[in-house]
């Protein structure tokens, strides 16, 4: 398997945020305009616009240690904020303690155990060598009937989905694996999602690769 791309990688690190700011500073004034110079933002909150679907920053960028310069989006919520960078949930996360981190030093507050949890959204396309008709031949029959239904249309399996419990209050995005969207039936081109860090999410499609390496 190979890595291709990164179309997401999204931290959201769950907090009451109203803590990071115990004296009740206006954000407009005392924090927003040094966290927009900081990071670049092209796009960013202004006083009197709704804020329903949280305080969005577009377009911004984030140096990593290694002087690396990656995109950043980074929206506050009142529940907590959400960091999107198109690396790694990695790369993410350290945006989140670095600016987090800086609070305290103008005049807000942060500490690690405000953070209740942590989700993670992973979107990921690779270059996959398992056949997805492995996972159960009995499809092809089911894909052949239904071939014979519709003019003589060619039909494959091209895409796994397992979902959480959809019962469970705090539940992780669904895993999804499928064909590239657009690419031919033999195509060995894969978008992925997963509700967990970006390293976590490409050992799962590693382990995927292997059971769907040989037919049953």
């Amino acid at each position: 398997m190979k890595l291709l791309s990164v179309g997401l990688a999204r931290a959201f690190w769950f907090m009451d945020v109203n803590e990071l700011n115990p004296h009740g500073q206006d954000l407009f004034t005392h924090l927003f305009p040094s966290f927009v110079g900081d990071y670049k933002f092209k796009t960013y909150p202004a006083p009197g616009q709704d804020f329903k679907d949280g305080m969005k920053f577009i377009g911004g960028e984030f140096v990593k240690d290694d002087g690396t310069v990656i995109g950043l989006n980074v929206t506050v919520y009142t529940n907590g904020i959400s960091a999107d960078t198109f690396s790694s949930t990695k790369d993410s996360e350290d945006f989140l303690k670095e600016a987090l981190d800086e609070l305290p030093q103008i005049g807000f507050a942060f500490d690690e155990e405000m953070v209740q949890r942590r989700e993670y959204n992973s979107q990921v396309t690779v270059k996959f060598s398992g056949r997805l008709e492995y996972l159960n031949p009995r499809l092809l029959e089911f894909a052949n009937i239904l071939s014979s239904v519709s003019g003589g249309i060619k039909f494959d399996t091209s895409a796994i989905e397992l979902w959480p419990d959809q019962t469970i209050l705090n539940k992780p995005v669904n895993f999804s694996f499928q064909r590239k969207s657009g690419d031919p039936s033999d195509s060995d081109r894969y978008w992925s999602q997963a509700g967990v860090p970006t390293d976590v999410h490409l050992k799962l499609l590693q382990q995927l690769e292997v059971i769907l390496s040989k037919p049953l």
